[in-house]
């Protein structure tokens, strides 16, 4: 901090010192100081701005925001000005995968990848593309070669724990986890890992701390947004959980689970026809999605379509016989119909498989949850 306390007096001397400024910000971007950052640099005249050291700040600026598509425009000026460096590159690189641009990012970062044995952070991100690509094992082999030769690395900690999460090697994912946290104690991926872990075994309490630390330094991270969301949904209160859920759509919007989540809420509060859109938006995804196809089928259920809710439950119990909106929607109609004890049964099914004790199941749980998700107004 004594260096930063100089800098700024260097700078508040002699505010046209280009060098000055850039060493500022650096320092600002450093202790996390976004807004005086990107103060500092929309002080300076714009033709220096468009220089490729200050493009180059000013994407970094982006990324911390998580404006991803912004941040590519200016890293791709600052190469396109011949600024062409293994940091350019990894931060442009970094900026068009948050943007979904995954093929691009590849690209960009194929020259440099000779060189991840000697930087880490091209490692990583090399990893971070196969996770995205669902290349689970290799990005697993790469994060753990970081580890191996920088085994006081967080960051390589954290991501190997969020590999080992998408390989469902729980044990593995727990202990790389807290071995980042050792390390660094707001490490983003393993809280997110611990937050997930949390939720998975039905502890809401712990799930929704471990988001919320992610999210007191990265407001905007989609996977704690979603995770926070669904920790609150898991503790009852879904207004607070549909607000969550519905950031996390805005910055994940490729993610079908999230839109499942957030349809889900709009169940719970009595709105079928934005639940309805929810669905619809994860199905447009990927129309072969049994859960998709079973969320609609639950909508019909609840408005009384009961062929067209017939129709979609067939068509999601052919893409997936599991699929738990299907039978969900199943359980309503055949309560509808007076079979209550077939409808019990299946709730039983699905609660046992989600790991809640069905002995503690109320005996009216059908008609309690169609009460939940019946529109308002609704008799």
């Amino acid at each position: 901090m004594d260096r930063l306390i100089q800098l700024r007096d260097f700078h508040r001397q002699d505010p046209g010192n280009d060098l000055i400024v850039i060493d500022l910000v650096d320092a600002l971007l450093a202790h996390g100081l976004l807004d005086e950052a990107e103060s500092t640099l929309d002080s300076v005249p714009t033709a220096l701005r468009e220089r490729p050291d200050f493009l180059f700040r000013t994407g970094r600026c982006e990324l911390a925001r998580g404006r991803f598509a912004v941040a590519a425009d200016a890293l791709v000026a600052c190469l396109e000005a011949g600024a062409d460096s293994v940091a350019v590159r990894h931060d442009l690189a970094f900026a068009l995968l948050g943007a979904g641009r995954l093929d691009a990012a590849e690209r960009v970062l194929a020259s440099v990848l000779p060189r991840s044995p000697d930087e880490p952070a091209i490692a990583l991100l090399h990893a971070r593309l196969l996770q995205h690509r669902q290349q689970y094992e290799a990005a697993a082999a790469v994060a753990g070669a970081v580890v191996q030769n920088h085994p006081r690395h967080a960051e390589a900690w954290g991501l190997l724990a969020m590999l080992y999460l998408d390989l469902a090697q729980v044990a593995d994912a727990r202990d790389a986890a807290q071995h980042a946290l050792s390390i660094d104690a707001a490490q983003s991926d393993a809280l997110t890992t611990l937050g997930t872990l949390g939720l998975w075994s039905h502890d809401a309490q712990s799930a929704y701390q471990s988001f919320a630390q992610v999210l007191a330094t990265q407001p905007e991270a989609g996977r704690a947004l979603a995770g926070a969301g669904e920790a609150l949904m898991l503790n009852g209160d879904v207004p607070a959980a549909h607000a969550f859920l519905s950031r996390a759509t805005d910055r994940m919007s490729q993610h079908i689970g999230t839109w499942h989540a957030l349809a889900w809420c709009d169940l719970l509060l009595g709105n079928p026809a934005q639940a309805y859109a929810h669905f619809s938006k994860a199905l447009d995804l990927d129309r072969n999605f049994g859960e998709s196809h079973g969320g609609i089928a639950l909508v019909h259920a609840l408005n009384g379509h009961a062929d067209e809710a017939r129709s979609d439950i067939k068509r999601a119990l052919r893409l997936d016989p599991q699929s738990r909106n299907a039978r969900y929607a199943q359980s309503l109609l055949w309560s509808a119909e007076g079979r209550d004890r077939e409808a019990a049964a299946m709730v039983d099914g699905i609660l046992a498989e989600a790991g809640i004790d069905t002995t503690r199941r109320p005996v009216d749980f059908i008609q309690q949850l169609q009460a939940r998700l019946r529109p308002a107004g609704r008799a």
